[in-house]
């Protein structure tokens, strides 16, 4: 038995509900399924019934649940403690940064240079649990989108294609323009390398990605060198065009993505004052990259 699969079933105890827990959680709703199949065996009861369209407690369940969240919160309590002590009492604000890096790692940057009295702990794993503040990509949707849970604020923009400057080229660009091209990626942004997959398989083809980098400025740098060409999102990543490169909007519809800026509350007011103050300037910092 895992301290992952409590911490699962007392969310999903929670909202009596796969589909918001998964993501609340941000895990895949099957992953969240099986966790807590496993547990079930483990324990050899079942904690969850169907009742048409949702889930609900079973008898055992119940008495599960009793018994595991008051364990579970003095768990995060002691660990929210241990921390403060360890920071000089300071207040920790844990930031999840899933998309956007380098904004939200200014943003950090920013807030601290006018507040030193706040630490912070920064989480890139999804499936991290006690995120406080956390930016990420929503997926594709098809029609009209339903706000998340936690969600604050949001912030779409277009995906387009750095490509070297070229004689002829210019304005909007079909996505078939650059379907032999060989692409460079920004290593380590798995959910915009997976919409930007998504999005081209879309439109028939898959991009050849020749190299990557965990550096944007490498990667400018090697399309200006004519080695490729990359997805570049309008604002988020800050600006690409050069004297070598230029960035193309995409004619084909679809090539945006949304981040969203998610807010779970804190254990204690202190820090729970501190992460509100985070939050606003982040919005701000974003509003501004956008502007």
């Amino acid at each position: 038995m895992e301290l992952t699969q409590l911490r699962y079933f007392t969310e999903v105890a929670r909202t009596q509900h796969m589909t918001k827990s998964a993501k609340r959680l941000h895990v895949a709703q099957p992953a969240l399924s099986q966790s807590i199949h496993r547990l079930e065996d483990e324990l050899g009861v079942r904690l969850f019934e169907r009742q048409g369209r949702n889930i609900c407690l079973t008898e055992e369940g119940k008495r599960f649940q009793a018994r595991v969240s008051p364990l579970i919160a003095s768990l995060d309590d002691a660990v929210e403690e241990t921390r403060r002590e360890a920071s000089d009492q300071l207040p920790v604000v844990r930031v999840g940064i899933f998309s956007a890096s380098s904004l939200v790692v200014d943003a950090i940057a920013s807030f601290m240079a006018e507040e030193p009295e706040v630490a912070f702990e920064v989480v890139q794993h999804e499936g991290e649990a006690n995120v406080h503040v956390s930016v990420r990509t929503l997926p594709p949707s098809k029609g009209r989108r339903r706000v998340a849970a936690g969600e604050v604020a949001s912030f779409s923009e277009a995906i387009g294609v750095a490509a070297p400057k070229r004689a002829g080229m210019e304005g909007p660009v079909a996505l078939s323009a650059f379907e032999q091209e060989r692409f460079i990626s920004l290593a380590g942004s798995r959910s915009f390398r997976s919409l930007c997959d998504s999005l081209c398989a879309g439109q028939g083809f898959f991009p050849r990605v020749v190299f990557d980098s965990d550096s944007p400025a490498l990667v400018r740098k090697m399309i200006g060198l004519g080695l490729g060409v990359g997805f570049w999102p309008e604002f988020s990543w800050g600006p690409v065009a050069s004297s070598d490169v230029r960035w193309h909007p995409l004619e084909d519809p679809g090539f945006e993505r949304t981040l969203i800026v998610e807010r779970a509350p804190a254990r204690d007011d202190q820090t729970e004052a501190a992460c509100e103050r985070f939050c606003t300037h982040l919005i701000s910092h974003i509003q501004s990259a956008w502007r």
